[in-house]
């Protein structure tokens, strides 16, 4: 995913429809500031500059593996590795969101809302 360009960076206040579109809580992140670029000669007035990783990584537990033998739905296996601590691709990219790396906009182009 791309990392907003540090020369442009400033903070973006989204309105609560955004964010609830995004699968967030307006209460739970009233005291948060997302950050954004609009665009410089740095950035060619992208607002982005270089990209980064975010991932998703799977530990597979006798009781995951248990159910991939089983063929067991997808979503089932999902369910059960989040339950056991796995981080989604949407947590991490929204973990970089917190961090001010990328753009709620970013996160949202790239990783499904749930």
């Amino acid at each position: 995913m791309r990392v907003i360009c540090e020369k442009c960076k400033q903070p973006k206040q989204h309105s609560a429809d955004e964010l609830r579109e995004s699968g967030l809580d307006p209460a739970a992140t009233a005291g948060f500031l997302f950050a954004e670029g609009p665009g410089c000669l740095e950035c060619s007035g992208t607002g982005y500059h270089g990209r980064t990783a975010i991932c998703e990584l799977l530990d597979l537990s006798d009781h995951i593996r248990e159910m991939i033998v089983d063929r067991r739905p997808t979503s089932e296996i999902k369910r059960a590795a989040i339950a056991e601590g796995m981080i989604t691709l949407r947590e991490s990219g929204m973990a970089k969101v917190r961090d001010g790396i990328t753009t709620l906009r970013e996160i949202n182009k790239v990783t499904f809302v749930e």
